[in-house]
């Protein structure tokens, strides 16, 4: 497999069609366009059999990956995590229960359309939930989304659980969580940081290497060397 950087051009190789249930929540969060074709390209590149997502939301970017692990055809299984309401955002209830039940239909969707993909549904807070999930459920993880909590403490609250269950080839995503690295310090002001505590870390000395891009939702993205 090719690692990270030789695989960059091919995933962010936006002419594929990706074909995606529209969004249909009230509030602008939902995937992106260009973001959910990288996602899908990176998972026909990378096959990954155990994938972890945080951060459910409507379902799109779980239909996304369903559909590049069907393609694949290697039996891979998807545990997505989330909840409804968030504590830091002033939106009535009733709006997270339309949100609900939006989630819940393209979920359903994305089992039927996808029959060899085994998708799993955790309802709570992923830094609670990720913990009953390893070791005692999977020993190890190929493919970790990262797109719940977009502040620097609440990513690395789940980072410092996943991180010791990843192995040589493991990629992980964090969506939408800061602009273009190359662009430093700029950015990095309060509590949006996350890209220059990975590349401090991780990156210089955990054994990781980066990539990053500011088109659609800015992600970041690495691999385990």
């Amino acid at each position: 497999m090719k690692n990270l950087a030789a695989a960059w051009p091919e995933i962010c190789n936006f002419s594929a069609d990706l074909a995606l249930p529209p969004s249909r929540w009230k509030h602008d969060w939902s995937t992106h366009e260009m973001s959910a074709k990288r996602l899908h390209n990176a998972l026909r590149w990378q096959k990954p059999k155990i994938i972890v997502e945080t951060g459910t939301f409507e379902g799109l970017g779980t239909y996304t990956m369903a559909k590049a692990a069907q393609e694949n055809g290697n039996g891979a299984r998807i545990f997505t995590i989330d909840y409804d309401g968030d504590p830091d955002v002033s939106i009535p209830m009733e709006d997270w229960e339309a949100l609900r039940g939006f989630r819940d239909e393209n979920l359903q969707r994305a089992r039927e359309e996808f029959p060899d993909v085994e998708i799993t549904f955790l309802n709570g807070d992923s830094r609670e939930i990720l913990p009953t999930l390893f070791p005692s459920r999977l020993q190890s993880w190929d493919f970790f989304f990262q797109d719940s909590m977009h502040f620097t403490s609440g990513i690395l609250q789940e980072w410092e659980i996943m991180k010791p269950f990843s192995h040589p080839g493991s990629v992980a995503l964090f969506d939408d969580v800061c602009v273009d690295w190359k662009k430093l310090p700029s950015h990095c002001m309060g509590e949006r940081d996350f890209c220059l505590h990975f590349v401090l870390s991780d990156g210089l000395v955990g054994g990781w290497s980066y990539q990053s891009t500011a088109e659609g939702r800015a992600q970041f993205w690495s691999q385990k060397r």
